[in-house]
């Protein structure tokens, strides 16, 4: 067994010093519950739709490069920690009928975008693993999809693979024909180096073969990253050190470490959450998984890996998922297909159904086969711009700007102040970005910016500490910053065409006229929200009235 080196249990009793304290600030859910933040809003809290509608109104983006997602869901077996939806099958018959779809699903999206073809900036072909077609499958579905997908010029080509799939002469000829299609990168599923805990997680590898398959990967010129998996029940710091070691002397691209999810967050509760309910509920993020994550990632860093995006060490600093950055971090508009897909426009989130049979039943009478998906108000939109850059690696600010009109500082001034003051957050005059500390804790730091209604858990479950009064995302639907002000002095409406004069900053009339065309002025639901809310309008805004004019201007 690997012995810690001497520096790490300093590290990780640091760790957990700054997790009781965050609890006690009101940033982390006082039972230490855990909910990763992978989408805003939550895909789970998506509204039921039909794709139809959501398309509608949809502007292709300036320089027609999109992330692009295919679903490939088979598994062999059911590993104990997944939460997402797929197919255990080894049926041939079974993944010819999948892959008829999905060819089918992209002909009908792509008509309704009156697109012929697409360019991509990123790929991702994801599941399951799409390694479990077989080769001819696998060729089969390239052909298809690469006839749709411009792959060549500036595009990252990714793939997910597992194991037991790209080793032996099958293995190679999957990987040669992925090699063909332009595929460059590869996310080798390994999760742990230890087979004791490949059998807890029900993995259908073990290490040896782990190991094999890096090695054919790497002779064939791939850019390798390798997932692992921290925080299973009884897996201690020297196990997961050992685990880690073993990663690094792989000589991989990049290493990613996922925190295992207790609470599923995806469309379906993995085996682990029903194994931990029988044994008397859901165990609390605690000390010992913080201690985990500090320890690998403490790591990492030693061994010349910096952290790229969010949980990814990488050797190069351009060394990381194209496809990630675009989506998790909303810099692409990013489509995706198959079932339980989820495509996410600037303005919309459209999620596939994810039941099979629906989805086939869908394709057949020719519809787009979206279950969920919410056309998003300028609220979320603001919310979701800031949240999904900064959790996955920087929130540009000009990005913000362009997507959203408005400074982010100009809206989350307060909620960032409070994350820069407790060492979580860094700005420079380019970025927002998290400091190391923060990157520990990135996910629960970024739900301070969340609309109440799409908090993981009950606000009542944040701690009285100082950034409680501040969780409550932008101006509410109904309760904008200048309609709070307005209630107070008492006005019973308020009309655009009123606004004789109004000056924010840099910004424009137009660009503020704007934000209160998207916005509902409800005259009773703010004075039943004045009073409370007044104090972090005038953070925002100072407002001179007279009965047709108001001036607005920073007070910071």
């Amino acid at each position: 067994m690997l012995m810690l080196n001497s520096s790490l249990p300093g590290i990780a009793d640091r760790a957990v010093r700054e997790f009781h304290e965050l609890i006690e600030l009101g940033l982390i859910n006082g039972e230490g519950e855990f909910v990763s933040t992978c989408q805003y809003p939550p895909m789970l809290r998506l509204p039921p739709a039909a794709g139809e509608d959501l398309f509608k109104g949809y502007v292709f983006p300036k320089d027609g490069l999109f992330a692009i997602y295919a679903h490939l869901p088979f598994c062999i077996k059911q590993c104990s920690f997944c939460h997402v939806p797929n197919v255990i099958s080894s049926s041939e018959s079974e993944k010819d009928l999948y892959l008829e779809h999905i060819e089918k699903e992209m002909g009908i999206c792509f008509k309704r975008l009156g697109a012929g073809r697409l360019k991509a900036n990123s790929i991702l072909l994801g599941g399951g693993s799409p390694t479990f077609l077989t080769p001819a499958q696998l060729e089969r579905f390239l052909k298809s999809f690469t006839a749709r997908v411009e792959v060549a010029g500036p595009a990252q080509f990714s793939c997910d693979i597992e194991p037991l799939t790209v080793i032996g002469y099958e293995g190679r000829e999957r990987l040669k024909i992925l090699k063909s299609f332009n595929v460059t990168r590869l996310s080798l599923g390994a999760q742990n180096f230890s087979d004791d805990m490949l059998r807890k997680m029900n993995r259908h590898h073990n290490s040896a073969d782990t190991l094999r398959a890096i090695g054919q990967v790497k002779e064939l010129g791939f850019e390798l990253e390798i997932e692992l998996i921290y925080g299973w029940p009884g897996e201690t710091e020297e196990q997961w050190a050992e685990t880690v070691s073993q990663a690094l002397s792989c000589g991989a691209d990049e290493i990613t470490i996922y925190r295992l999810m207790l609470i599923p967050n995806e469309g379906r509760k993995g085996a682990i959450t029903g194994m931990l309910n029988k044994r008397g509920g859901l165990l609390k993020a605690n000390e010992r998984v913080i201690r985990l994550k500090a320890i690998g990632s403490a790591m990492l860093r030693a061994a010349g890996y910096g952290e790229t995006l969010t949980r990814t060490f990488s050797r190069s600093p351009d060394c990381f998922s194209r496809y990630r950055d675009d989506f998790g971090g909303c810099r692409r508009d990013s489509l995706s297909f198959g079932y339980y897909a989820l495509s996410m426009l600037p303005d919309r989130s459209i999620q596939n159904t994810p039941d099979l049979k629906e989805y086939y039943g869908a394709i057949r009478d020719n519809r787009l086969p979206v279950r969920t998906g919410l056309i998003h108000n300028r609220s979320r939109q603001l919310v979701r711009n800031l949240v999904m850059p900064l959790k996955n690696r920087d929130l540009s600010k000009k990005q913000y700007l362009d997507r959203t009109g408005v400074h982010a500082g100009e809206v989350f001034g307060k909620q960032i102040a409070l994350l820069k003051k407790y060492g979580l957050l860094e700005e420079t005059a380019e970025t927002l970005k998290p400091t190391e500390k923060g990157r520990l804790f990135i996910d629960d730091a970024t739900q301070i910016f969340f609309q109440t209604d799409y908090l993981p858990f009950p606000k009542a479950g944040y701690k009285n500490g100082t950034t409680k009064s501040s969780r409550n995302g932008p101006p509410r639907r109904g309760q904008p910053l200048l309609a709070c002000a307005f209630a107070l002095f008492g006005l019973q409406a308020f009309r655009p065409a009123r606004l004789t004069s109004l000056r924010l900053g840099s910004k424009s009339t137009g660009q503020i006229s704007s934000y209160l065309r998207d916005t509902t002025l409800g005259a009773q639901e703010d004075q039943r929200h004045a009073r409370k809310d007044y104090e972090s309008a005038c953070y925002f805004v100072r407002i001179k009235c007279c009965p047709t004019t108001f001036y607005c201007g920073k007070n910071f």
